[in-house]
């Protein structure tokens, strides 16, 4: 029974890192990676920036 519950163990561990480091790779992505708009766009505002 206690090798039964290691193994068990074992697998949920490495199925738990595999969904974290899947997880952590999407959201680190996502974070570093923000383009900023073109300043052609700025042309198209309704509202001008009055600065």
């Amino acid at each position: 029974m206690k090798s039964m519950t290691a193994q068990l163990t074992q697998q949920m561990k490495k199925r738990a890192e595999k969904a974290l480091r899947r997880d952590a790779n999407q959201t680190s992505c996502n974070w570093v990676y923000q383009p900023q708009a073109p300043a052609a766009l700025k042309d198209f505002a309704k509202h001008k920036d009055v600065r």
